[in-house]
């Protein structure tokens, strides 16, 4: 889709752009009337599904029924989320309404024929502020666009501003530690609050061996005991170690090697990364349970002081990480300082941070039996919950609950200050709104003081200095044009195993990688690995989707 029809999608009346909550349709499933409008008087049936809808979601909660009062709803929330349950809930033939999920592709759905496609216009009419955010964000429209016919949508995409500019993946380490060892990191640190260091590039990769070797072999907490530990992970998942990865000169998900699409795991870079994490690990110089997949031994061992490195991102300085270092720690050991860097970088390289190609977040699908008069009841839903019908109370409620109950407005009255601290779910707040973090509710529940406090190195809105080293993957589907994700989903089980097993084989060891790599390309090769990156040849690179589009 290029920009001069984006642009006719956008070619509304002043009057229209301004009715967020929009009027409604009266016609049939497949079609694009848009003219006719609902009964007024009458109450619609939606069930609905989406983010925080757990078995423990409270029927009746404070968010449902603010939202069924305002548009006139009956909402039954079907009671699932995962992968899992969601897949138990499409297979029982009983899709919702309207639901959100992260993990199914509109392909899929269709073929499926689980859903019905969303008229252009009829968003257009309801809820017209999304197009501006896809306008703003033209990759978005090819994830959402049908590709039989430009003038309809197979879902709708939802916001966060989290991943593209608030979850910067970089890591921590306990700064009293490296000051107690008088060890010189090589890039220049700046104090920007009581406990908190930042670090203005990455540290060189040998630099972070001679750091490790130093907290596991001296004494950095000075307690005359050899009782600390080196580098704890968050988890060893697929892409799960994107800033090690920086370290070897590669990130995470796809990069291009010689023109063509790669996945990290066949580089010759990601070889060097495991013969050299072996040769750490053999060194003692890693937590000896880093090959394990369960990130809460390492934050235990951060919040007990055991360990002094770990990987996480920037937003974890906010309370929403309450469970997590550093706020833990920092709650924990009043002596504890942290330095925060964007992450680890080969000698006289750079970092190589993975970023999100778009702020899209989520797939809002309408089901395949619900007409237009339905449907139009469902946009204003979409819009109530993603924009608050364009009245901030309302979003603010729909994240944090009653006001002055558990949260009131600062006294500038732009952000909500919490009273009440609610879990995700509680009161079903974030259950319907989770997946509409616009710039102003991203910096509600991302921009908390110690995280403010390093802005400038890491927030977007302060023209963070740490973000010239964001990389969008080389090349992504996303509008599934290809058979790359159905290839994928078929062979990714027997693929990430697979993976996982010779990494944890090659770090621990047990493998000599030189010998072995041969035999591990041509085993990936068996299981499908190059018929699934062949399909991607057949699209553009994202950097090259976007010079498309902005034409």
């Amino acid at each position: 889709m290029n920009r001069k029809m984006m642009k006719r999608v956008l070619s509304v009346t002043l009057s229209t752009a301004i009715l967020l909550a929009g009027c409604s349709g009266n016609s049939k499933a497949g079609s694009s009337d848009s003219s006719a409008e609902p009964d007024p008087d009458k109450t619609y049936d939606i069930t609905y599904t989406g983010l925080w809808c757990f078995s423990d979601y409270e029927d009746g909660s404070f968010a449902e029924k603010m939202i069924e009062d305002a548009l006139n709803l009956n909402i039954t929330v079907e009671k699932a989320e995962t992968t899992d349950t969601i897949d138990l809930l499409l297979a029982s033939g009983e899709m919702p309404d309207c639901m959100w999920t992260e993990t199914k592709t509109p392909k899929w759905m269709q073929e499926q024929e689980l859903i019905r496609t969303i008229p252009k216009s009829m968003v257009e009419k309801y809820c017209p502020k999304i197009l501006e955010y896809y306008e703003k964000n033209p990759l978005i429209y090819k994830m959402v666009s049908s590709t039989d016919n430009e003038d309809e949508f197979t879902c709708l995409a939802g916001l966060t501003f989290q991943f593209v500019d608030y979850y910067l993946p970089g890591d921590f380490y306990r700064y009293d530690w490296i000051e107690n060892l008088g060890i010189d990191l090589g890039v220049n640190v700046e104090q920007v609050s009581d406990r908190l260091y930042v670090a203005d590039d990455g540290i060189e990769l040998s630099k972070f061996i001679e750091i490790m070797d130093a907290f596991v072999n001296k004494d950095p907490d000075g307690n005359g005991k050899k009782d600390t530990i080196g580098a704890a992970a968050p988890d060893w998942g697929v892409g799960g170690l994107g800033q090690f990865y920086s370290a070897y000169g590669f990130s995470r998900d796809i990069n291009e090697r010689n023109g063509r699409a790669e996945q990290y795991y066949v580089l010759d870079e990601y070889k060097e990364f495991l013969k050299g994490f072996q040769e750490l690990y053999a060194k003692n110089l890693l937590d000896p349970e880093i090959i394990g997949n369960d990130r809460t031994i390492a934050w235990d061992k951060v919040n007990t002081g055991a360990a002094g490195y770990w990987l996480s991102t920037t937003n974890t300085l906010n309370s929403w990480a309450v469970d997590r270092p550093p706020l833990v720690l920092l709650d924990r050991d009043p002596d504890a300082k942290l330095l925060a860097t964007p992450g680890i970088r080969p000698d006289g390289g750079e970092v190589q941070a993975y970023v999100h190609p778009t702020p899209a977040y989520g797939k809002f699908y309408v089901n395949a039996n619900v007409d237009d008069e339905k449907l139009a009841k469902i946009l204003e839903f979409f819009n109530y919950t993603i924009f608050g019908a364009g009245d901030k109370e309302i979003t603010a409620k729909l994240f944090f609950g009653e006001k002055d109950i558990d949260w009131k407005w600062d006294e500038k009255g732009e952000t909500p200050v919490k009273i009440n601290v609610l879990n995700s779910g509680d009161k079903g707040t974030w259950s319907f709104s989770q997946y509409g973090q616009t710039e102003e509710v991203t910096k509600w529940v991302g921009e908390e003081e110690l995280f403010q406090a390093g802005g400038k190195y890491w927030s977007k809105g302060d023209n963070g200095t740490w973000l010239k080293w964001q990389h969008r993957p080389y090349k992504a589907d996303l509008a599934n044009e290809t058979q790359y994700e159905q290839i994928a989903q078929e062979i990714n089980g027997d693929l990430e195993a697979y993976v996982a097993s010779y990494r944890t084989q090659a770090v621990l060891g047990q493998v000599n990688v030189d010998d072995t790599w041969d035999d591990y390309l041509k085993e990936l090769d068996r299981i499908g690995y190059t018929r699934m990156m062949d399909e991607l040849e057949a699209i553009p690179s994202i950097e090259d989707m976007i010079a498309e589009l902005e034409k």
